[in-house]
C-alpha cells in the first residue's frame, strides 16, 4: 500500500517524513464494517512500518456525529443478541485503534474542531499531541444514560488530572470548551479553525526534524507506565456491555425522547 491513498473512509498523503490522514466519515458506524476498519488499520500499520515516516497527522471529519445519532445507533444494535455482538466488535475495534496509536513508534498528532463527542476525545488522548480549533467543545452526552466513556478516557484522564478531578469532571457531565481543555491539559494547542491544519503541520515538522531513534525512544519511555492499558480497555468493554445488556441504557434513551 502506498502512503498516498484515497479511500471511502479517509484520504492520506505523504509529505516527506509526515503522513497526513483526513477522515471523510465519522468512525462509529464504519467500525462495524470489516472492510472499512481493515483499510484504516492496514494504512496505519503501513505508515507505522515505513522507515521514512516519523509523524502521522490525523485530521477529524468536520461533519460531526450528533448525540441523537449515537443513541439511535446503540438502540439499533442493542435490540438483539446479534446487535450485542456488533457492539462488541465496535468496542474491540476502538481498543485496537487506541492501542495501535499508543504502541507505534511514530508520533501521532491529532487535529479536530467543532462539537466532539467523548469517544473522539478519548481517541485523541491516545495520541501524542493535540491541536483543536478555538470553537471546539468536548461533549459527554451518553453519561446521563449510564454509559461510561469508551476508548480509555477514564484511564487517560486519571493520568492527566488525577482521580478526584477526573471523577468531578465525569460526574458533572458538562461540556468542555477549548479554553478549559487547554487549561486542563487535554489538548496542547488551540488555534483559529482556519489554522488547524497549518498548526498540526508545523508541530509535525518540528518533531520530524529530530532523529528517529530519539523520537521512538521518547515515545516508548513516555508510555512505559501505561502497560496495563490493554487490560483496562478489556475491562471497560465488560462494564459497558453489562450496562447495555441490563437494559439500563435503553431505559435512559427512551426517557430522553
Amino acid at each position: 500500500m502506498g502512503l498516498d491513498f484515497d479511500h471511502e473512509l479517509f484520504t492520506a498523503r505523504q509529505n516527506d517524513q509526515i503522513a497526513v490522514i483526513r477522515f471523510k466519515k465519522n468512525l462509529i458506524r464504519q467500525l462495524t464494517d470489516l472492510n472499512l476498519k481493515e483499510a484504516l488499520f492496514k494504512y496505519l500499520h503501513a505508515a507505522s512500518n515505513d522507515k521514512v515516516i516519523k509523524v502521522i497527522i490525523c485530521i477529524g471529519n468536520p461533519e460531526k456525529i450528533k448525540c441523537e445519532e449515537i443513541i439511535t445507533f446503540f438502540n439499533e444494535l442493542s435490540a438483539s443478541s446479534i446487535g450485542i455482538d456488533q457492539i462488541s466488535r465496535v468496542y474491540n475495534a476502538i481498543n485496537q485503534l487506541v492501542l495501535l496509536i499508543r504502541e507505534m513508534d511514530k508520533i501521532v498528532v491529532h487535529a479536530d474542531s467543532g462539537e466532539v463527542l467523548s469517544l473522539f476525545l478519548n481517541i485523541s488522548l491516545a495520541c501524542d499531541y493535540r491541536v483543536i480549533g478555538d470553537k471546539t467543545v468536548f461533549q459527554y452526552p451518553l453519561l446521563e444514560f449510564g454509559l461510561i466513556p469508551k476508548g480509555g478516557g477514564i484511564f487517560f484522564l486519571a493520568q492527566k488530572l488525577g482521580t478526584s478531578k477526573t471523577m468531578e469532571l465525569l460526574l458533572s457531565g458538562k461540556d468542555i470548551d477549548a479554553r478549559e481543555a487547554l487549561e486542563l491539559g487535554l489538548v496542547d494547542r488551540v488555534v483559529p479553525y482556519k489554522d488547524i491544519e497549518t498548526a498540526a503541520q508545523e508541530t509535525a515538522e518540528k518533531i520530524a526534524s529530530k532523529p528517529m531513534p530519539f523520537i521512538s525512544g521518547v515515545k516508548r519511555l513516555m508510555h512505559f507506565a501505561a502497560k496495563d492499558l490493554e487490560s483496562f480497555l478489556d475491562y471497560e468493554n465488560a462494564q459497558l456491555l453489562e450496562c447495555i445488556k441490563s437494559g439500563c441504557f435503553r431505559q435512559g434513551t427512551d426517557q430522553c425522547k
